[in-house]
């Protein structure tokens, strides 16, 4: 396994921060994820106001253990965009995997401090640090903190608004560190209740990711 120690988030690294896609978490962050088997969402009622406290609640109350997802990335460098299939994991408290099954077979797993990134095409295995990279840090310790429903501790990263009622919501999340910045211009979730239903990330140069959770497909 080859071990990377550069400062610069290589370009293969940027591609965990599409996961999941950082539902939901999935937001769906989650982020990226929630019982497996195809039922409609559960809908709860509240009194007061609806509360970003409330919405991470519920993504922890009904996170699956896996979820398929489509996922399409739009670039300046791409003249159409690029469009995968695979499934997205969360296994608590830190280990998030997206397995890429469709066209191409690719594994991201980010395990406590450690990234992985494996490619069945090129049979190439490589590996970082978290804590050598900041920016990625503040990234995926936002996903985690959003599938674990720890609302607290994401908005002590991220400038967070959340639109809409328990019925359809959105949640936009923007870096509040320059770190952050550097490498995402914001996370935008759409969801119903407790179930993220698409995750758009947006990168300070322009191009973006949006991953499309398939709950019905999952298994």
């Amino acid at each position: 396994m080859e071990h990377i120690a550069i400062t610069r988030v290589p370009k293969w690294a940027k591609s965990v921060m599409a996961i999941l896609n950082q539902l939901r978490r999935q937001c769906a962050l989650g982020c990226l994820v929630l019982t497996l088997g195809s039922f409609p969402p559960i809908v709860h009622a509240f009194d007061g106001d609806w509360t970003i406290e409330k919405l991470m609640a519920l993504v922890a109350e009904q996170r699956k253990p896996s979820v398929a997802f489509e996922e399409a990335t739009y670039s300046s460098v791409l003249t159409e965009p690029l469009k995968v299939r695979g499934i997205l994991r969360f296994i608590p408290p830190a280990t998030l995997e997206k397995l890429v099954t469709d066209p191409l077979h690719e594994r991201y797993v980010i395990q406590g401090d450690r990234v992985t990134f494996e490619s069945q095409r090129t049979g190439v295995t490589r590996s970082l640090s978290l804590g050598e990279y900041p920016a990625l840090r503040s990234f995926v310790e936002a996903f985690r903190m959003s599938l674990m429903g720890e609302a607290a501790q994401l908005k002590q990263l991220y400038e967070v608004t959340l639109d809409g009622t328990p019925a359809k919501w959105t949640l936009l999340l923007r870096p509040l560190d320059p770190a952050g910045k550097s490498v995402v211009d914001y996370l935008l979730f759409t969801g119903s209740d407790g179930r993220i239903f698409t995750i758009a990330i947006r990168s300070p140069d322009g191009d973006r990711t949006v991953m499309t959770l398939l709950w019905r497909t999952s298994r």
